[in-house]
């Protein structure tokens, strides 16, 4: 895949103000025209900036957008609910993206964000009305919908069909649990990863430089070299290096840092990542790779807490070929899941 060049800023803008320039009943040349475009367009980007839960939702959006297209699995992906759209059924609604597979099949997505405030078990519920309208545009698409939920206190994505949720009244509900067993985010390329514990990213102290613990227990040190552990076994392929440290950094597993002390002296500090639980299976899963893909976009995206970026730059493919297809490990041994739903 690659990004078709397109200039939001020259076409996107002309249509805004050309929108504008209808509503308002003025004429484009009007030099007061532009004046109050953009005027009305400072105060409109001001809004959205004070408005967390409006700058979460785009982000989900665009998030989602950048995750498909780093996974490099569907042939084209583009939105949906842009520019002029004239129906004869107004209670049509019109899904966020449309997604060509690569076996010709399309598909019609809504991206939705939802955080579990209060309780983690809260199922998501949208209106039936609401629910019903992009249901009735993809009939009239000849497209399948699938809904691409984020549960955000997971960080964790599902990819479901509408009849998996339930009836509950005038809204339609989906259980979290309900959603990982029909989750179809395996046709976007997406699978989970796991390996030998601990993973470990341990920094030797260059010897030839100052590096004495002083009396307050502090100390400074120069690297001398870095050096990568999967299971205690020392990994010195760069391919295998770059995609350990990716899970290092990405992964859910939990973090610890111990130094190597000898004397009064540095001579090394291991970062260190373990799984949560050890179920003697010789490997723990370290993540997904729309997990991995998310918890990357969240770091690049976020400024002291709260949304500082929307859009990144992204190479299309780069986490779908973080691993090589044909990837044999050598020291770094890799099991991959393709979760099929239910």
């Amino acid at each position: 895949m690659k990004r078709l060049p397109r200039d939001p800023i020259r076409f996107d803008i002309i249509n805004a103000f050309a929108e504008f320039g209808r509503a308002e009943k003025l004429s484009l040349r009007d030099p007061s025209t532009a004046d109050g475009f953009v005027e009305r367009a400072r105060a409109s980007i001001d809004r959205s900036l004070a408005n967390e839960r409006f700058l979460h939702g785009i982000r989900t959006e665009l998030m989602f957008e950048s995750l498909v297209a780093s996974l490099g699995a569907v042939e084209i992906l583009k939105p949906e609910d842009c520019g002029e759209i004239y129906v004869s059924d107004q209670s049509l609604r019109v899904p966020d993206f449309r997604l060509v597979l690569v076996d010709g099949s399309q598909m019609l997505v809504e991206v939705k964000n939802f955080y579990q405030a209060k309780d983690l078990t809260e199922s998501f519920d949208l209106d039936a009305d609401y629910l019903e309208g992009l249901v009735r545009y993809s009939r009239a698409m000849s497209c399948n919908l699938l809904l691409a939920i984020y549960w955000a206190r997971w960080n964790v994505w599902t990819l479901v069909r509408p009849d998996v949720f339930k009836s509950q009244g005038e809204k339609r509900t989906l259980d979290m649990f309900d959603a990982m067993k029909a989750n179809h985010m395996a046709s976007l390329g997406d699978y989970s990863v796991g390996t030998r514990f601990p993973l470990s990213l341990v920094l030797h102290a260059d010897k030839s430089k100052p590096r004495s613990i002083g009396a307050d227990g502090s100390a400074s040190f120069t690297i001398g070299r870095v050096e990568v552990y999967c299971g205690g076994q020392m990994i010195a392929d760069p391919v295998e290096q770059g995609i350990a440290t990716c899970l290092m950094f990405y992964g859910r597993w939990e973090y610890g840092v111990e130094p190597r002390v000898a004397g009064n002296e540095i001579e090394a500090v291991e970062h260190r990542w373990v799984p949560k639980e050890d179920h003697n299976q010789g490997f723990e899963i370290v993540a997904s790779l729309s997990e991995m893909f998310c918890t990357f976009y969240t770091f690049a995206t976020q400024d002291e807490g709260r949304v500082g970026k929307l859009r990144l730059d992204i190479t299309p493919g780069s986490w779908g070929s973080l691993i090589p297809e044909d990837y044999k490990g050598g020291k770094l041994p890799l099991w991959r899941f393709r979760l099929e739903p239910s």
